[in-house]
């Protein structure tokens, strides 16, 4: 057993699985279905859904965490799930403890035609009824392998779209987005948006929120060690950002936002966890302004949740954002939220009632809304019991639901043998 409860049926964004969502904050209900339904319905899809996840990403990054609470979800509710993906990938070691069938496919970019024929096999062998892209380049092979299937034999493609970047103009793209895929589920609002903007059909698109594994809230062991590992004195705010070292997330704002609190906060210490290949780049701006001691690049960290677990202001600095996972962390674990208006994250913090929400690449802006969280407890307070009330329906199993929902819309028309 996986040890996953059933689904559950409304989430924190104020709709039932399957619905059009926005911003709310509906309490978690029982799905309604018997047990001896539940069994029914997962036998049925045990024995008529074969599922091919694929993805091109080796490194870790929020993408590939939802992978594995979605490939978890599905095979706790009875489908068969196969994943394709570069041999040396990180995601191939973090679900290889599920035990699902694994398939090399080392994915090089948008128009790898040797991997695309390499996909091209694991579909006709496997037989799937569904193939599901987890990114933009796994989309584009993806496209390209099942194209060239026999009709007969032919899947379903559905792509998860996650990122709030347009929709690119070129061939390849404007193919794949307005004919590579019968089914695309977007993470937010604006990611939909995108979606249409870029060519894709309303009727193609499904809103399915990204989630988060609830339970790991309570294994975050105890901070101290923390503190003395990065020097953080007693009583001092600490001030944290966790996302990839990325352009769009635009960490160089909380950076030249640090001065601006320090001048009124001293011992402010600001910790920014995670790697990527701006790294060299932020360093030198630390180093440049004067805040080597104040602000800390901690690099790839396995214990993210206790690091957090220190900050009294969790910042989200992006430009560019499909929804922010790590926002959903920070607010299940009771830290106030600032973050920028950009992209999908206005779906997860309502200005001023669970975060506080600034205009992107505004350091001043950001400094502000940082003060105001410091310098009135009642107002960080406030903001994190609000969203700390809805986190609870950022459960993944919503996603997992919703995703099933889609799924079940194209399993009506596969026949029996897994293809069209």
């Amino acid at each position: 057993s996986s040890g996953v409860a059933p689904l559950v049926a409304r989430d924190a964004f104020g709709g039932r699985a399957g619905e059009g969502a926005g911003r709310g904050a509906g309490p978690v209900e029982p799905s309604g279905e018997s047990e001896k339904s539940r069994r029914q319905v997962r036998t049925e899809r045990q024995n008529s859904m074969r599922v091919l996840m694929v993805s091109s990403e080796r490194t870790w990054g929020g993408g590939e965490a939802q992978l594995e609470l979605l490939m978890k979800g599905l095979l706790a509710d009875g489908l068969r799930v196969h994943l394709a993906a570069p041999a040396n990938s990180e995601i191939r070691r973090r679900v290889s403890e599920l035990n699902a069938p694994f398939h090399p496919v080392a994915i090089e970019n948008g128009f790898d035609l040797v991997s695309a024929w390499r996909l091209r096999s694991v579909v006709k062998r496997g037989r799937f009824g569904v193939v599901h892209s987890h990114t933009s380049h796994a989309h584009s092979t993806s496209f390209m392998a099942c194209k060239t299937v026999p009709k007969s034999q032919r899947p379903f493609q559905v792509v998860s779209r996650r990122v709030a970047a347009p929709v690119a103009t070129h061939w390849l793209s404007r193919a794949k987005y307005q004919k590579g895929a019968d089914v695309f589920l977007a993470v937010s609002n604006c990611v939909r948006d995108v979606l249409a903007d870029g060519g894709v059909p309303q009727n193609k698109i499904r809103l399915v929120h990204d989630g988060i594994d609830l339970s790991k809230f309570d294994r975050v062991r105890e901070n101290a060690y923390v503190k003395a590992e990065f020097g953080i004195d007693a009583g001092a705010p600490v001030v944290g950002n966790v996302a990839a070292l990325a352009p769009y997330k635009s960490q160089v704002d909380i950076i030249r936002a640090a001065p601006i609190v320090r001048d009124r906060y001293p011992r402010v210490k600001f910790l920014i966890v995670g790697e990527g290949k701006l790294r060299e780049h932020l360093q030198s701006l630390i180093d440049e302004m004067g805040l080597a001691g104040t602000v800390v690049l901690t690099g790839f960290r396995d214990d993210p949740l206790e690091i957090m677990s220190t900050f009294a202001c969790f910042v989200l600095s992006s430009y560019l954002e499909g929804l922010g996972t790590s926002v959903m962390d920070a607010q299940a674990m009771g830290i106030p939220v600032v973050a920028t208006d950009a992209g999908g994250i206005p779906d997860i913090v309502e200005d001023g009632v669970t975060g506080l929400l600034t205009p992107a690449r505004d350091p001043q802006a950001l400094a502000r809304a940082i003060l105001r969280v410091l310098d009135d407890p009642h107002v960080g307070q406030g903001l994190a019991a609000k969203a700390l009330a809805i986190s609870r329906g950022y459960d993944y199993r919503h996603m997992v639901y919703k995703t099933l929902g889609a799924y079940d819309e194209l399993a009506g028309a596969i026949p029996e043998g897994q293809t069209r």
